[in-house]
């Protein structure tokens, strides 16, 4: 709404700028300016004594055409309220939107709304279903690859960003009308699984991390002695001397991958499928890679290794692809798996990756568009994320006994909903399908990990989120929407009733309403509720759920603000339905913004 109101005073300030130029004649009409270099000049003021929206296309004016601002802004406001003046004159009232336009120094235009205008908003809000939900996307195919982790170990905290975030943009995006694969890569080739299997196969032999025969690089964690005690009972110490280390290995592997999924649905994400980077050698992929760019002439040997003429697509330096030993070097079978996503139709794919793989990024696209397939240069796009900093106390907090190394997802989901250790999560996640520990931690988790830019550190304090107050910025939101609900409740009305209630409103009983919601705290719930068209759709483009978090805070802010100082089941009926009204609006756009982020939204707290 707050877009079709920009896009309405643009067309007035236009039109005013046509009649000031028209009575200058020493000036020529300004092809420079656009309708959208007007609309981006209208922002919403920060103080509210300056009105609903402010325009600062004066300055841009005087600049082309060397006048001062305060002159044209002056008399830009004359000619809007002339014309505001002559609509009703043509039966052209319903598209008044103004009740108020001033000048303000230095060249400033601010305007007020009318009330009624701003109502529309809400009535958006609860007759239309799918309110700011765009399906005009609906025919593009994205692949969406996040989290990707190596099956040796627990997930740590950088996953848990990157689980979170990828679920909150796959959610906003197919509320836009996209459709959505989510899709998890297992980097389960390489040293660090040989490692993994080291590390479990001492622990059999009851070789401790301190003993000096415990592999150099092998994992200390509790989580080797959980593998090695389900090795032993079940049985796997059985196989031939010769199958014991593969056994050991798929094992181990299988038992991660597992673990790593309750805590990935524990947080409510979910993936429709699994691709293990191991199956790219056994499948051909490798070979084909390599068949295809020797065919381009985009390698060549030297010291016995098969290097890549990366250098001819914006990398620094060519690069090896294939060792003097006969190994392939990391980046080989991720061309080959972002070749396969190609070739399996998406019309987009997105990665989210933490920082540590910038260095990747290039091989990677240049190796796809070496193969002249005719890929997108910007297949795949890469979103960044940086660290996850966890303190408690008022202190980092670094290691978890668990992990041995690094803190992890469900550490994070266990401090968040008060679970006391790893038996008694393992014991929900069980035999619990309702936790409300359980659902306090995702909750807790999923938003504090969205709730800065991706490209941002983010600190998670430990203490905040186990907070059960207005500190806890997620409570603080959830408790706005449970208090929405508790009002249309002590109403005697349900919120599924009051919709269907309102829908029956007329035209004469909704401008009563517009007469009653006058105040500031009301004019302040309007203009944010039509905000929030333009923030999803910004979200929506720059892949970016923090906005959404962002948005939500806020308008939480202003309901209880509203709530503190209006009572809204007053005895007189008109008033009553009137902020009813607006109070049903906020809850769908609380409850809207708490579904794109996968949170819940309680109705009692």
């Amino acid at each position: 709404m707050l877009i079709s109101w920009k896009k309405s005073i643009s067309l007035l300030i236009l039109e005013s700028l046509n009649l000031y130029f028209s009575n200058k004649k020493s000036i020529e009409k300004v092809s420079f300016l656009s309708l959208e270099k007007i609309e981006n000049s209208i922002t919403k003021p920060k103080n509210q004594g300056n009105g609903d929206l402010s325009s600062n296309i004066a300055f841009l004016i005087s600049k082309e055409v060397k006048l001062n601002p305060s002159e044209v802004a002056r008399s830009m406001r004359d000619f809007i309220n002339q014309l505001i003046t002559d609509k009703p004159k043509k039966n052209d009232r319903k598209s008044i939107i103004i009740s108020k336009i001033e000048y303000a120094e230095p060249g400033f235009i601010n305007f007020w709304l009318q009330t009624s205008a701003k109502l529309e908003v809400v009535s958006e809000i609860i007759f239309n279903d799918k309110f700011v939900l765009s399906k005009k996307n609906s025919n593009q195919k994205i692949i969406l690859e996040f989290v990707s982790a190596n099956p040796t170990g627990p997930l740590h905290v950088g996953h848990a960003r990157q689980a979170v975030l990828g679920d909150a943009i796959a959610r906003i995006l197919e509320a836009s009308g996209h459709k959505v694969f989510r899709e998890f890569y297992y980097n389960d080739a390489g040293n660090q699984i040989n490692n993994l299997m080291l590390s479990v196969k001492a622990r059999l032999e009851n070789i401790f991390p301190d003993h000096p025969d415990f592999p150099k690089d092998g994992y200390r964690g509790d989580y080797i002695v959980d593998i090695s005690t389900a090795i032993r009972e079940g049985k796997v110490l059985s196989s031939s001397k010769e199958n014991l280390e593969k056994n050991i290995k798929d094992f181990s592997v299988d038992f991660l991958r597992k673990e790593q999924n309750i805590d990935l649905l524990t947080l409510g994400i979910h993936f429709d499928s699994f691709v293990l980077e191991s199956s790219f050698y056994s499948n051909g992929g490798i070979e084909e890679i390599i068949a295809e760019l020797k065919n381009n002439y985009k390698t060549y040997e030297k010291d016995s290794a098969l290097w890549f003429k990366s250098s001819c697509y914006g990398d620094d330096k060519d690069r090896v692809m294939k060792k003097a030993d006969g190994s392939y070097t990391y980046f080989v079978p991720d061309v080959a798996y972002h070749f396969e996503k190609w070739k399996r139709g998406f019309d987009r794919a997105i990665n989210i990756q933490g920082f540590d793989h910038h260095g990747t990024l290039k091989r990677v696209a240049a190796g796809l568009q070496a193969l002249n397939k005719g890929i997108d240069k910007h297949f795949p796009q890469t979103l960044l994320h940086k660290m996850v900093k966890v303190v408690k106390d008022d202190k980092e907090v670094k290691i978890s006994k668990r992990s041995g190394s690094f803190i992890t997802l469900r550490d994070l989901i266990c401090w968040a909903g008060d679970i006391k250790n790893n038996e008694e999560f393992i014991n929900l996640t069980n035999n619990e399908t309702n936790s409300s520990k359980i659902q306090r931690g995702r909750d807790v988790v999923r938003f504090f990990l969205i709730s800065k830019k991706a490209e941002t550190e983010f600190t998670f304090d430990v203490n905040i989120a186990q907070k059960q107050n207005d500190e806890n910025p997620v409570f603080y939101v959830q408790y706005a929407h449970a208090r929405a609900c508790s009002l249309m409740n002590q109403a005697g009305l349900s919120k599924e009733k009051l919709v269907i209630s309102y829908k029956k409103v007329s035209e004469r009983q909704l401008l009563e309403f517009a007469k009653i919601l006058n105040s500031n705290k009301e004019s302040n719930l309007f203009m944010k509720l039509a905000e929030f068209e333009n923030v999803f759709q910004t979200a929506v483009t720059e892949l970016a759920p923090h906005l959404i978090v962002f948005f939500v805070k806020d308008l939480a802010s202003d309901f209880h603000s509203y709530y503190n100082d209006t009572k809204i089941n007053v005895e007189n009926e008109n008033h009553r339905q009137a902020r009813l009204f607006l109070v049903l609006a906020t809850s769908i756009i609380l409850k809207r913004c708490l579904d794109l982020l996968g949170i819940s939204a309680p109705k009692k707290m």
